[in-house]
């Protein structure tokens, strides 16, 4: 028999498609932290931003699949498939690793609007066609694609604008050039602050932080958003190799300063082993694929 390689002899590349600063770099770092030195060898994060992540996802999948090039498949990288043409295949072009964690959505307005609750928002923007503004951390992405299903439902048009990432839509709403955000949790020290206000969350249930604010299904929409977080190599990993991966960032999810930077930005932990993320990615690619096909909103 031929002996196992020993793995890793060096350092190990991950590839994050969201800028530094932001939610899943945030959290993202602690555990790859934690699971460099269960592994003995550094993970060095490199960020890789735009279009969603398809950026980051297509040189992933260029990489060789020795183990020293790894990285994050997040729900926008899978929705972005289906949205418009990328270079790869969430289900097919990637070996699944581990997912270790959901994102929690919402939209925001400033504090100062004239909007109290998410009904006075949504009609405003029925009264005023365009009026609207609202920035995302890209097209394609779950935060999008929820923001274009109340636009279908509610006959509204507003107008999107994307951005590399989560931080920068935040800042641009702040900053007045933006009447909304449609996005993970990088809002959340600002509502906690009094400058933004969080008119509704996107979730299966409430927030713990913000019980107040309601979800899209309790405001009587069948609307929510596809959320998933998870580590992946370029196809044809060894098994050895996977192993190995799997083995230390699942160790790495009980690290406390990983548990403690999931609960302060409310990115909460979530954990499924390689082959049920593999099944789960490929269900996910079908329901999406299929909703985004149904609500006729690709680029063509």
């Amino acid at each position: 028999a031929v002996a196992q390689e020993k793995y890793p002899t060096k350092p190990i590349n991950f590839i994050i498609g969201y800028p530094g600063g932001g939610t899943t770099d945030v959290c993202a770092r602690p555990l790859v932290t934690a699971a460099g030195k269960i592994l003995g060898q550094n993970i060095v994060v490199i960020n890789k931003p735009g279009g969603g992540s398809a950026v980051a996802m297509a040189a992933l999948k260029n990489e060789k699949p020795d183990g020293y090039t790894i990285g994050i498949l997040p729900s926008g990288a899978v929705l972005s498939q289906h949205m418009r043409k990328v270079p790869y295949d969430s289900a097919r072009d990637f070996t699944p690793i581990m997912q270790y964690a959901v994102y929690l959505y919402g939209l925001v307005v400033k504090a100062e609007s004239p909007w109290k609750t998410f009904k006075e928002f949504i009609d405003y923007a029925k009264a005023n066609p365009g009026k609207i503004r609202y920035g995302t951390a890209g097209a394609g992405t779950p935060q999008h694609l929820v923001m274009e299903r109340l636009a279908i439902k509610e006959n509204i048009k507003w107008t999107h604008i994307p951005f590399q990432g989560g931080g920068p839509a935040v800042a641009a709403l702040l900053g007045g050039h933006l009447e909304a955000a449609s996005q993970t949790t990088e809002w959340k020290k600002h509502v906690e602050a009094g400058t933004l206000r969080l008119l509704a969350v996107y979730g299966e249930k409430r927030m713990v932080d913000f019980p107040n604010a309601p979800t899209l299904l309790e405001l009587g929409y069948d609307i929510t958003a596809p959320s998933l977080i998870c580590i992946v190599g370029p196809k044809g990993l060894s098994p050895q190799v996977v192993a190995a991966l799997h083995g230390a960032f699942k160790k790495a999810m009980e690290d406390p300063d990983f548990v403690r930077v999931s609960r302060q930005v409310d990115q909460p932990p979530m954990y499924r082993a390689p082959e049920e993320l593999g099944k789960h990615l490929v269900k996910m690619n079908e329901e999406v694929g299929a909703l985004i096909q149904k609500l006729g909103i690709q680029e063509k």
